[in-house]
């Protein structure tokens, strides 16, 4: 159904995906104007693959795109991150936007979010693959 696509993680889970959204506030910083930045996951919709990887598009609280940031989760893997996607849009900001989530990846809980986020998005858009089940939450 959505083979080879990326897609939110907030599209299968949205309360949670709301709930758990990585914000970081901004308000005196030398190279990033005052402001919220959305870190938005988005996870490879192929059943057979298992990149371990999560996309993040940095949205500004005007809903303006600002990065879009690969991190994988395997350190021996040639494209372990995070890096800047280098197939989708930057900003100006964008490099800056890459260190404040470096920064934010410090906290363990929050990789740990993102990899059990993965398994559960990969989870069920293989069982939305198989006919009559249902991965929406109520």
């Amino acid at each position: 159904m959505f083979e080879g696509t990326m897609l939110p993680y907030i599209e299968l889970f949205p309360q949670q995906g709301q709930n758990e959204c990585r914000v970081a506030y901004v308000s005196n910083h030398n190279q990033l104007p005052p402001d919220e930045y959305a870190f938005l996951e988005l996870y490879c919709t192929d059943t057979d693959c298992d990149c371990r990887r999560v996309m993040i598009n940095v949205i500004g609280r005007s809903h303006q795109h600002l990065a879009t940031l690969n991190y994988g989760f395997d350190k021996k893997d040639k494209m372990a991150g995070p890096f800047l996607d280098p197939l989708n849009p930057q900003s100006k900001y964008s490099k800056v936007l890459l260190d404040l989530f470096c920064w934010i990846l410090q906290d363990s809980a929050y990789r740990a979010r993102l990899e059990n986020h993965y398994q559960q998005f990969k989870t069920a858009i293989r069982q939305k693959s198989a006919p009559g089940k249902s991965t929406r939450e109520g």
